[in-house]
């Protein structure tokens, strides 16, 4: 047993052992044999999680329904955990249930994309074709209020069918705002070329990626400079909307995105 654990406490994964191994922890401190036991599992770093008597009569309370855990190395990867763990009160058996949650210690930030609208050259073409095929009589009557809402209604009903709100994708989610299509093109004509010079090794193919690769990293660069000269710009912008721009720009405050047009160009179909 102890050549198996030590084989578990090398790896670099968590581990958990759990069954009715019929071995009374309760009995650690006088039996010498249980004793070497929990010695055996604790020198290879498995964790005892249930600590509570499992088994409980009118005569005795025993410790018999095991489980240990073994918590990955570097305890600051991706596995690591904390651990909630007990019995559950219940008389289905003559056994008490055991149960392990590991839950992830790292705080994860739950991202709500925004909700946005298409307005597309599709989409704008289809509102058009709602607007000429629409009954407009009714926005035609004596009584201007009634006239009003029924022409409000028929835009409104228009629009929202036409550009209804969908929920903004993940993939567009990340992308940054000085990404424009153009630039998403040259990066995979990029992708391209480094494929190419990394299954051929060719000198040429190589200098063919690195000058294509220097020419895209100096457009990204313009790219990026000219968005941010856009949102410091005091010609364009107000000072209050400067200041918010800044807080923006340096997560001062946590600003929700709104996106409201996207080309056709800009988006997947």
């Amino acid at each position: 047993m102890d050549a198996v654990l030590a084989k578990l406490s090398c790896q670099a994964l968590p581990c958990v052992i759990a069954g009715d191994l019929n071995i009374d922890l309760c009995k650690c401190s006088v039996n010498n044999d249980v004793a070497a036991y929990v010695d055996n599992l604790v020198s290879n770093n498995f964790r005892p999680v249930i600590l509570m008597a499992t088994r409980i009569t009118a005569r005795s309370a025993t410790l018999i329904d095991h489980m240990y855990y073994l918590e990955s190395r570097p305890t600051k990867s991706k596995y690591a955990v904390d651990i909630k763990s007990g019995n559950f009160l219940e008389d289905i058996s003559d056994h008490l249930p055991n149960y392990i949650l590991l839950i992830n210690s790292k705080q994860q930030k739950h991202i709500v994309r925004p909700m946005i609208r298409i307005f597309s050259e599709r989409n704008q073409q289809a509102f058009n074709t709602k607007l000429s095929k629409a009954d407009w009589s009714p926005a035609y009557d004596a009584d201007v209020n009634y006239s009003y809402n029924n022409f409000i209604k028929i835009l409104h009903d228009a629009f929202e069918e036409c550009f209804p709100l969908t929920r903004l994708s993940r993939k567009r989610m990340k992308d940054k705002p000085w990404i424009t299509s153009a630039l998403k093109k040259s990066s995979r004509v990029k992708n391209l070329l480094y494929r190419k010079w990394a299954k051929t090794r060719n000198v040429a193919d190589e200098m063919q990626y690195k000058n294509y690769r220097k020419i895209f990293r100096q457009v990204a660069r313009e790219a990026e400079l000219n968005y941010y000269k856009g949102l410091f710009d005091f010609r364009s912008n107000s000072t209050k909307k400067i200041w918010s721009n800044l807080n923006y720009v340096c997560s001062f405050k946590k600003i929700e995105q709104k996106f409201d047009i996207y080309t056709e160009a800009d988006c997947f179909w």
